[in-house]
């Protein structure tokens, strides 16, 4: 659940089924994802010797392909000290974003010469391809997504790459999958850092798509009533009841079908409503009854990836993260996997308290836990978050980088 972190700037046009498994403490992985060898898309740029001559900075980032088989293949990058730096898996928000939408930022948490980070483009979305960034019919390849898939991705990545652990990084959507993740493979986890707290659940489903999670505040509330319009008018047009504006789900499911089926201003205004409560500029507002060519692209990408995966893991395949915690005891140093908690407490799209349920799980899960709870928003550039993460990222290297 997350749109651009720092300045607006146009939507790169370029850039532009594995089922989830049953929510118990015994949960054991499906078959992973089948894959070839990785193709590597640019060379590396040349550097000097001595010391540095492992070391590529963000701007000398090396770009792989990995296919997943079925015409699908994941982009991705790395960058920094590959021969003795502490291996990064960096998950990026949405869902639907991609990395080319963070504008670099992980190049303000990760020093190049201790750490080797790996960003991913998730299926789908950005550089991966078919991208629904270059083509709405492309919807059509990802229909069956999961989170499950999405996590046995990286894990097909992992093991193209050699690594045998890693730090995983993620926040918004990113902390979803990135703990999904950690629950599935723990033993290929050193930590988890994680920001913006969404854990997949009907209260989480609700506090942004029921009308009355918005009351007594009448700039939400109006947002929510246009939002709520393509809804409606879908509703009538099959002739069905009229919608409730507290049906969350029943909202998301008609939008899910005005997504997929190509509706344009369905597709526009689900982004926008999203878009319009996270940003903190309001030069990054967005009209929801004005489509803006250049960041539509975009839009599709994060309405279509939403929508499926939301109603997938919060009602069709629920993904039971809290539940799944104990899981993080085993570790890939044999002990729990220490887990890193930033949160805005100021953050509409992902409220504080289901952030203070996790970090409550984790501790009575015996799984070490740092917090954080900052007076910010959501984004990671935010100031107070910025400075939360980059601190994370100290004490992890600080305590485990020897793992």
């Amino acid at each position: 659940t997350e749109h651009r972190l720092l300045s607006r700037r146009p939507s790169c046009l370029l850039v532009s089924a594995l089922r989830l498994l049953p929510s118990s403490h015994s949960f054991i992985p499906s078959a992973r994802v089948s894959f070839q060898r990785t193709e590597k898309i640019a060379m590396e740029v040349p550097r000097g010797g001595g010391d540095h001559a492992n070391i590529t900075t963000v701007a000398q980032a090396t770009e792989h392909r990995l296919p997943l088989g079925g015409g699908l293949d994941l982009w991705y990058r790395t960058w920094g000290n590959r021969a003795t730096g502490t291996p990064v898996l960096f998950v990026h928000g949405g869902p639907g974003q991609c990395v080319a939408d963070y504008e670099d930022i992980n190049a303000r948490f990760f020093d190049a010469g201790k750490f080797f980070v790996v960003e991913v483009d998730q299926r789908g979305t950005g550089r991966s391809r078919p991208s629904v960034r270059d083509d709405l019919r492309h919807m059509e390849h990802y229909t069956d997504v999961s989170i499950g898939r999405m996590s046995e991705d990286f894990e097909a990545v992992r093991e193209a790459l050699g690594i045998e652990s890693w730090l995983v990084f993620g926040g918004s959507w990113g902390s979803t999958l990135g703990l999904d993740y950690g629950e599935r493979y723990p033993t290929k986890c050193r930590g988890l850092i994680l920001r913006g707290i969404y854990l997949n659940t009907e209260a989480e489903f609700d506090a942004i798509y029921a009308r009355s999670s918005f009351a007594g505040n009448d700039r939400r509330l109006a947002e929510f009533d246009a939002f709520l319009e393509p809804a409606v008018r879908e509703a009538q047009r099959r002739g069905e009841p009229p919608v409730d504006p507290d049906g969350a789900e029943r909202v998301v499911r008609l939008y899910d079908d005005l997504i997929r089926a190509g509706d344009r201003e369905a597709i526009w205004r689900f982004y926008v409503f999203e878009n319009n409560i996270i940003t903190e500029d309001p030069a990054e507002l967005r009209d929801p009854r004005t489509i803006v060519a250049a960041d539509f692209p975009e839009a599709a990408s994060v309405s279509f990836f939403e929508a499926r995966l939301f109603l997938r893991g919060t009602f069709e395949e629920p993904t039971d993260l809290l539940g799944r915690v104990p899981l993080l005891r085993d570790g890939a140093d044999g002990g729990p996997v220490p887990t890193w908690v930033v949160q805005g407490t100021g953050d509409e799209i992902c409220p504080e308290k289901f952030a203070r349920q996790l970090t409550l799980g984790l501790k009575n899960s015996g799984v070490p836990c740092v917090e954080h709870f900052v007076d910010a928003g959501h984004k990671a550039s935010s100031d107070g978050i910025a400075v939360a993460l980059r601190a994370c990222v100290d004490d992890f290297y600080a305590k485990y980088s020897g793992c």
